[in-house]
């Protein structure tokens, strides 16, 4: 079934929003996990011509969650939803085809239908286009034109896209860095309620790059990105307050806001809480609640963790020594690049000699 864009109809705003108000008794069904239910009702309306039925009831087979899915009625679905012009079902088919999802991958075919979906509109096909122009996937890498429909993107309030281009002005990956223009995506992401934008425009605000330096905002932005739920928002504010910056230095919340984080396993918030129940800085000294948290961080690769780790079971710091536990725990930081576990590895070859595959060579 073809696609181009030459046979596409127009789709309106007026259509969409009728369909999506026809729609409404299956998604009520959707919600309450009755996914046989929305079927039947999607099935009718997809029959009355309904675009929106027919990419709902796509979805409920691509997704699996009613009995007997079929994936080539989806993708075909889909392509009857694309060819009459609607962006969201050309977007969705370029997922399939960049997936394998009922289809035999083809990066080509996905790549095309992102393209459709842009044309008709569609804010997350022009994000998608420039995912695949950032990345050369269906398509020569090409960040000039990814940042062309990533731009489009974030200006038609693209949440994601508006994170993305923040992060290609910091990182100046194939253009000149420019942290204001990337401080104005990011400031864009986080009026769209982006936690992650939230939280990069609250630290240019703290350092004051690309803003000028405001503690203020930086803490309103963290406690916004933290109030969602997210883990670096939180890691970020718990630091306000255990440094005491911009507020009154406050460790209860700095716990409370480092749990949170950690829990959602933010290595940053792992090891910062492990160093703060070893100290007892802000609550009593808890050095097993300590190692559980740098156990948690070294597993994800934490330099610090491992090294902290090496060190406690070298000294049999609240636990029973092990000088070889602590070697390999030296060693993992040693190999993750952190320099004072290279000099540790150099100290207990010289005083007790300790050797290790890690040890620096003896001048």
């Amino acid at each position: 079934m073809s696609s181009d864009k030459s046979e596409t109809e127009a789709y309106t705003e007026e259509r969409r929003l009728l369909e999506v108000e026809q729609c409404e008794p299956a998604l009520e069904a959707i919600h309450a996990g009755e996914y046989e239910t929305a079927k039947e009702i999607f099935e009718t309306l997809a029959d009355e011509g309904n675009l929106t039925a027919k990419l709902d009831l796509a979805r409920l087979h691509l997704r699996e969650l009613i009995n007997l899915p079929d994936l080539g009625l989806a993708v075909s679905l889909l392509h009857e939803a694309s060819n009459l012009g609607m962006s969201d079902a050309s977007d969705a088919l370029g997922s399939v085809y960049e997936d394998g999802e009922g289809v035999a991958q083809n990066l080509a075919q996905a790549l095309k239908f992102y393209r459709l979906a842009a044309d008709q509109a569609s804010t997350n096909g022009m994000f998608n286009l420039g995912r695949c122009y950032l990345f050369g996937v269906g398509i020569k890498q090409h960040t000039a034109n990814a940042m062309i429909w990533l731009g489009k993107a974030a200006h038609s309030d693209h949440a994601l896209a508006c994170y993305w281009m923040g992060g290609l002005y910091v990182n100046g990956r194939h253009i000149e860095p420019d942290r204001t223009m990337a401080a104005n995506f990011y400031e864009r992401g986080a009026v769209l309620g982006h936690s992650y934008s939230q939280n990069k425009l609250g630290i240019f605000y703290q350092d004051g790059t690309g803003r000028d330096k405001n503690l203020k905002q930086a803490f309103h932005l963290f406690r916004l990105s933290a109030d969602s739920e997210n883990e670096w928002g939180q890691f970020l504010l718990g630091c306000m307050y255990l440094e005491g910056s911009y507020v009154e230095q406050d460790f209860v919340p700095a716990i409370e806001l480092f749990t949170l984080s950690a829990e959602q396993g933010l290595v940053d918030a792992q090891v910062k809480l492990g160093a703060m129940y070893s100290k007892g800085t802000g609550v009593p000294v808890d050095r097993a609640r300590s190692i559980e948290l740098y156990e948690a961080a070294a597993t994800q690769g934490s330099a610090v963790a491992n090294f902290n780790l090496g060190i406690i079971f070298l000294n049999g710091d609240g636990v029973k020594q092990d000088v070889d536990f602590g070697v390999r725990y030296i060693e993992q930081a040693a190999r993750l690049g952190m320099i004072d576990a290279k000099e540790v590895l150099l100290t207990l070859k010289k005083q007790y000699g300790i050797d290790s595959a890690e040890t620096p060579t003896l001048q």
